[in-house]
């Protein structure tokens, strides 16, 4: 317990600037321009803003933002009692804006600029990826509320299968990236399933568990141990690794399912922001890309016509004198 309780935040402040510091560096090397950088980083800051702010509404604790390098950004921030209609509404507030905003601007033809036209292309196509049902982005956790909660089993099938057609994607583009990402859903799997099984046996015992894994005592806090630490692969048994390990079994203890209203406002919501998305794109794209949605004209054929070679009138050469 004593992992649980020493365990403190980073000053939120900090974490941002030097995450920030790193991100602009990495792009830096890898040649981006300075407008494309800016823009990118709006986008990522709109984004990460709507988490910040709707999990400040709801009372989430430790809250704080950063950047990653490759990646992009993240918020993180514990949910305490939040309940899960209310997490997901704090996921669907981190893409809905940038597409709203892209939309209002392709709309009003303000995209007609070239750098308006950007950063629609750039707040729409940002923000409709992270609604993908894929590990790691908003859509994955929101579907995990709506229906994963409901069937554990679905999302474990569900992000295998999601993870071999990224992996298959990044190899067939030939995006690192993407392979990345690939790994890291596939890698995460098994701990997730462990940590699942976990949860179950702890309920089954009939404990109660608080909703902060640091308010743990007693026979709940031996139970969770436990169970914790068997997840938990041999050689990844130290303090810390246990306590975090301790916190994700304590969630999925505490893992509350929205009703069915909540379930089917919230995959509306979602259906809603991806058809916005699309409606964007139709909006943004086909303006100044013409030639990539419609087959070009077909040539019209040449009318010529031959003719014979002029001859130039030309008098005779009088002869010279003798």
């Amino acid at each position: 317990m004593q992992a649980l309780q020493g365990r403190k935040s980073w000053n939120a402040g900090l974490v941002l600037i030097v995450s920030l510091a790193l991100f602009l560096f990495v792009r830096q090397q890898q040649s981006a321009s300075t407008q494309g950088l800016v823009v990118l980083l709006g986008v990522l800051f709109v984004h990460e803003s709507g988490h910040y702010l709707g999990m400040r509404l709801f009372g989430y604790r430790d809250v704080r933002m950063f950047f990653i390098p490759f990646f992009g950004a993240a918020v993180s921030g514990k949910r305490g009692a939040v309940t899960a209609w209310k997490e997901g509404i704090v996921l669907l507030l981190g893409p809905v804006p940038g597409i709203a905003i892209a939309y209002a601007l392709a709309a009003n033809h303000a995209t007609d600029a070239p750098i308006a036209r950007q950063v629609a292309i750039s707040l729409v196509t940002i923000n409709a990826f992270n609604l993908l049902p894929l590990a790691g982005l908003d859509g994955a956790r929101l579907w995990q509320h709506v229906l994963f909660s409901r069937r554990r089993w679905l999302e474990i099938g569900f992000q295998l299968c999601a993870g071999f057609a990224m992996a298959a994607v990044a190899i067939k583009a030939e995006v690192w990236a993407l392979g990345i990402v690939a790994y890291l859903m596939l890698a995460i799997l098994p701990l997730r399933w462990r940590v699942l099984r976990a949860a179950d046996r702890v309920r089954a015992q009939g404990v109660a568990v608080p909703v902060d894994a640091r308010d743990l005592e007693g026979d709940a806090a031996r139970l969770v141990f436990r169970e914790a630490y068997d997840a938990l692969k041999w050689n990844h048994r130290g303090a810390k690794q246990v306590a975090t390990g301790m916190e994700l079994v304590v969630d999925a203890v505490n893992a509350s399912r929205p009703s069915v209203g909540a379930s089917a406002a919230l995959a509306a919501a979602w259906l809603l922001s991806v058809l916005l998305a699309f409606k964007t794109l139709t909006l943004v794209v086909p303006r100044y890309h013409p030639e990539s949605w419609q087959f070009a004209p077909r040539p019209r054929p040449l009318n010529l016509q031959l003719r014979p070679p002029r001859v130039l009138d030309q008098k005779p050469e009088t002869p010279a004198p003798p």
